[in-house]
């Protein structure tokens, strides 16, 4: 089992001796700005996007392809009222085009921004570890050094995204099928289909866990061995799985404890806020506020990774061990 209560104390000075010995604040808010990217792996133009033609505007609509619309239809002169009309109906459709257009743009805005943030927090997770284990402030030579990793990252990420939103619809999609004859008919579902609607939202929420827990080890245990032993993302992958299936206990405890720490932190997060006037809440300096706490869970997981090993311990990253890729026995 991991020494739980080693792991904390560890953390805890290793803590004072990166941020208080000595105590240095142009260090400070270099770790911060780390800890700060590291952390976003952990956010009228007068156009109505509900616009619904009125009462008018339908019947000339209506009248504009109709006889009444064209009173000398077979001398093909239409009336000025129906040509009107007909100009109206056509700047509805190109207002409403424009809707879609703006719809489109902020969707692919909000994608972009997105994966920026995805690509940012792969290299804020690299540059906090250097920071965290080699006791210092520095932001451009780690920012180099651990390009290739970080982008090795960031590319696993952007698969897990895609996986994501396709799993999503696969839940999604049957829902609404289901729901559609209930929407038709104006009430709530109820016999097979409520059941089957039931074990629906059941088996999203299973999976959604597991993928939570499963992203969590891999930014807590195998992006630290990542940094540690030089392993690639699929490597690192299989060790993190390795060292679950040989402690499964103590993998589970760690998870249950780290949930406690982050509860912890969102009310230290609450108090910090009220006592710094809200400047908690702001993205940077929040992080600057709260970075003893930050850097004490870091350490916390980091020390509890070291357990295993070696080729596991990542405050010795500047030692290669004898075997890094394998340094596990095989599970039997």
């Amino acid at each position: 089992m991991i020494d739980f209560t080693r792991a904390f104390e560890s953390a805890w000075e290793r803590m004072m001796v990166i941020l208080f010995q000595p105590f240095d604040l142009s260090k400070w808010f270099v770790i911060g700005f780390s800890a700060f990217l590291a952390g976003l792996l952990a956010g009228g133009n007068g156009f109505n996007s509900s616009y619904q033609p009125n009462t008018q505007q339908q019947q000339a609509y209506g009248n504009l392809f109709s006889n009444k619309g064209f009173p000398n239809a077979g001398n093909f002169t239409p009336s000025v009222q129906s040509v009107t009309s007909g100009f109206n109906h056509l700047s509805s459709v190109f207002q409403g085009g424009t809707i879609v257009l703006i719809f489109a743009i902020f969707f692919l805005f909000l994608l972009a921004f997105v994966l920026l943030l995805y690509w940012l927090g792969a290299r804020g997770q690299f540059l906090l570890l250097d920071n965290i284990v080699r006791n210092r402030g520095a932001i451009g030579v780690p920012w180099k050094f651990y390009a290739r990793p970080a982008n090795a990252v960031f590319g696993f990420l952007l698969l897990l995204f895609v996986v994501g939103i396709g799993v999503a619809i696969l839940f999604v999609l049957p829902g609404v099928i289901l729901l559609i004859p209930s929407f038709q008919s104006h009430h709530w579902p109820a016999g097979a289909t409520l059941v089957i609607l039931i074990l629906l939202v059941l088996a999203y929420v299973a999976v959604i866990i597991a993928y939570v827990v499963a992203f969590f080890l891999f930014r807590e245990w195998s992006i630290p061995l990542m940094f540690r032993n030089g392993l690639t993302v699929r490597e690192a992958l299989l060790e993190t799985w390795r060292l679950v299936m040989l402690k499964p206990g103590s993998t589970a405890l760690f998870v249950l404890l780290r949930l406690a720490l982050w509860i912890a932190l969102a009310i230290l997060s609450v108090v910090a806020c009220c006592f710094t006037c809200c400047v908690a809440l702001l993205p940077y300096l929040g992080t600057v506020v709260l970075l003893p706490a930050l850097i004490y869970v870091r350490c916390f997981s980091l020390d509890c990774l070291a357990q295993f090993g070696p080729a596991y311990d990542i405050w010795t990253v500047d030692v290669p061990p004898a075997n890094p890729v394998s340094p596990l026995p095989p599970l039997g």
